[in-house]
């Protein structure tokens, strides 16, 4: 298959990759979800961000086989229409823009709820300040994005660690007792269905590392990085997750949490007060500020990638394949994954009366069930590799003993089917928009395979075959491609 198409000629250092994964991975949402599953569970939230590991080092192991077999732009949609099948890589494509779509717009409004601590800006002002500004520095060039990532994650980092240690000097273990309160401070009367709720939305700020399989073209020796970032990145993610998690329920009764049923609003910012100083408040505050950043940033500089790819197969139409001749940036793909937040913005205020649910919570579960369909379509992938591709699977820089890659694969599978169930039992009109949005892309899908047919291609074919570009190295696998 011949390469008609232009690529993108910069690169992303290890540091940088890393930087990009952790801005994700530790969102807008560890500074609010913590508060919120601690005004359900109390603090059983220890032990569920610990069983959310399961799900985290299930899905590392997915996408070090795979990032390292074929290090790809557009992994998400490249492994689900090469490895299970051209119709599930068009909804490898649909669903991962949805659930970024929603998690652009989250994102945005907590940076809004944050911003009145430092200045009197307007809610839609503050939304369209962190979406515009860093949807430009995607589009003038992945390396200034890249750059002021790391800065922002350095700042972030220091926030997360300000919280930790400001709650570890005010730890109290009787805090910790009971483990499994219900609204009394007795046992869980109905079981322990708020703990694994709890595991499953504290697995959010863990769900970010995806993106490094979205820039395998522009990441520096991608069959190695990927697995390397991934490692050093995650765990990273892990220590300081597990550590504002242990700080916030060790420093702050939990029944202080809640406030007339429900938590506080302010996440780690608003509880920070009577176990911090002014000072360090302030800078958790910012922190929050500076994730909800570095989450929109990494979100427009990887799933672009999903969207160009996609239209290099013309699974999308090809125009948004291009490459800007200056800046070197997907820059069509780039303002169709950021301008339908843009244009949505406005109307969350009134969507959040009728769907009579936090629009955060709603916005949040599209994404989380998103995520984990993903996660589904990868896992079939995985189990696929061996039989579809054996000799990537063979010469992959990370290789899972066979035994151990099914495994992988069926947790994946199982895991994730079991978590989109808890998650959407919470706001299921979002699990909804999820399968309104699969039924357009199968209308889509039959639309675009048509038309293909009248032009005298076969679209799936295409979704089959991969680029000689995407050849590893000495891999010699070429007869693969």
């Amino acid at each position: 298959m011949s390469d008609d198409f232009k690529l993108i000629d910069e690169r992303i250092g290890p540091v940088a990759a890393v930087a990009l994964l952790i801005g994700t991975a530790v969102g807008m949402s560890i500074f609010i979800v913590p508060t919120q599953m601690a005004a359900v569970a109390g603090p059983s939230i220890v032990l569920a961000i610990l069983l959310s590991i399961v799900p985290m080092v299930l899905g590392i192991l997915l996408l070090l086989q795979l990032g390292g077999a074929i290090p790809v732009a557009g992994g998400i949609y490249v492994y689900a229409s090469r490895l299970v099948g051209p119709y599930w890589g068009f909804l490898g494509v649909v669903v991962p823009v949805i659930s970024v779509w929603a998690y652009l717009l989250f994102a945005a409004l907590g940076f809004a709820q944050y911003v009145p601590v430092f200045a009197d800006i307007p809610t839609l002002a503050s939304v369209y300040i962190l979406l515009a500004v860093f949807l430009a520095f995607n589009y003038v060039g992945v390396r200034l994005a890249a750059n002021v990532q790391i800065l922002l994650v350095c700042l972030l980092m220091a926030a997360m660690v300000t919280f930790i240690v400001g709650g570890g000097t005010s730890f109290d273990t009787s805090n910790l007792t009971p483990m499994f309160p219900d609204g009394d401070g007795e046992p869980f009367a109905d079981g322990f269905a708020p703990f694994f709720l709890a595991a499953v939305t504290l697995y959010i700020p863990f769900q970010g590392f995806a993106m490094i399989i979205e820039i395998g073209e522009e990441l520096e020796r991608p069959a190695k990085n990927i697995p390397r970032v991934l490692a050093v990145g995650m765990s990273l993610v892990a220590v300081l997750t597990i550590g504002v998690v242990v700080a916030l329920v060790g420093a702050v009764p939990w029944q202080q949490i809640v406030e007339d049923g429900e938590a506080v609003e302010g996440g780690l910012a608003a509880v920070g007060e009577g176990i911090m100083p002014g000072w360090a408040i302030a800078f958790v505050a910012l922190g929050a500020l500076i994730a909800a950043a570095t989450t929109a940033n990494t979100l427009y500089t990887s799933y672009s990638r999903t969207i160009m790819r996609a239209a290099r197969d013309d699974v999308v139409p090809g125009f948004f394949a291009g490459i800007h001749d200056r800046f070197d940036t997907p820059h069509r793909a780039l303002l169709l994954l950021g301008v339908p937040p843009l244009l949505v913005a406005p109307l969350t205020g009134p969507f959040d009366a009728i769907i009579a649910v936090d629009v955060l919570d709603w916005l949040v579960t599209v994404t989380v069930t998103g995520i984990f369909i993903c996660f589904i379509f990868s896992g079939v992938a995985l189990w696929n590799l061996p039989k579809v591709f054996p000799q990537r699977y063979e010469y992959s820089f990370y290789k899972l003993p066979l035994p151990v890659l099914k495994v992988v694969a069926v947790g994946n599978v199982v895991v994730s089917a079991v978590f989109v169930v808890f998650v959407a039992a919470s706001a299921p009109s979002a699990l909804l928009a999820q399968f309104a949005g699969i039924a357009l892309a199968s209308g889509l899908y039959v639309y675009r395979i048509r038309v293909s047919r009248r032009n005298g291609e076969d679209l799936r074919e295409k979704m089959s075959l991969l680029h000689k570009h995407e050849s590893i190295g000495d891999a010699g696998d070429s007869g693969d491609d």
